[in-house]
């Protein structure tokens, strides 16, 4: 009985580690998501707003995500960058609250396994009379 006990243990543990997999940038993230507007000088224009996100890669680099609050939808593309922790992320998002952050935007996923989050940090392709949109997030799984 008590190896049973000890390898149901194991199995559970090894169910959560894996839940839990920074060694690669694929699956479920979510945090908050910073929308804000930067400068031709790199200076940031206001403060940035900051609400709930989710963004899902599958295993085929299709991108998927959602900033309810903000009432933005995300869809677009991902490929491994330097190492297969890492992405590029080409993404469109749209029906935006605020129109200005709707469009192409392109980026890097940088992930931090031993701190157990990644960085997201995408660029509009478009500049705005107002700046260049910028969202970042701070995402975990």
């Amino acid at each position: 009985m008590r190896y049973f006990i000890a390898a149901v243990a194991v199995a559970s543990l090894a169910g959560a580690a894996s839940a839990q997999d920074y060694t690669r940038y694929q699956g479920a993230w979510n945090g908050p998501f910073l929308f804000y507007f930067t400068q031709e000088d790199g200076g940031a224009m206001g403060p940035p707003m900051v609400y709930p996100g989710t963004l899902d890669i599958e295993r085929d680099g299709t991108v998927r995500g959602s900033v309810p609050d903000a009432a933005c939808l995300m869809a677009g593309a991902s490929a491994d960058y330097v190492s297969s922790v890492n992405a590029t992320i080409d993404l469109d998002v749209s029906g935006c609250h605020d129109v200005r952050f709707n469009g192409r935007y392109s980026g890097k996923l940088l992930n931090n396994p031993a701190l157990k989050y990644a960085s997201i940090r995408l660029s509009s392709m478009r500049s705005l009379e107002t700046g260049t949109a910028q969202i970042s997030a701070i995402i975990r799984h």
